[in-house]
């Protein structure tokens, strides 16, 4: 699932990382790596992606 955020993150300039909870993710721009989400679930990383995008 990682994987698969992350190649749409790619696209919208961002880069998503695991946290050390299971299941959840935290989001990063990635050319200033500011903190855009933090202790996301799957679904709501998608959606933060998509609206970036």
């Amino acid at each position: 699932m990682l994987e698969n955020l992350n190649k749409a993150a790619k696209k919208a300039g961002l880069h998503v990382a695991a946290t050390t909870n299971n299941g959840r993710y935290s989001i990063r721009k990635a050319n200033t790596a500011a903190l855009i989400a933090m202790d996301v679930d799957a679904s709501e990383a998608a959606s933060i992606i998509a609206a970036h995008s």
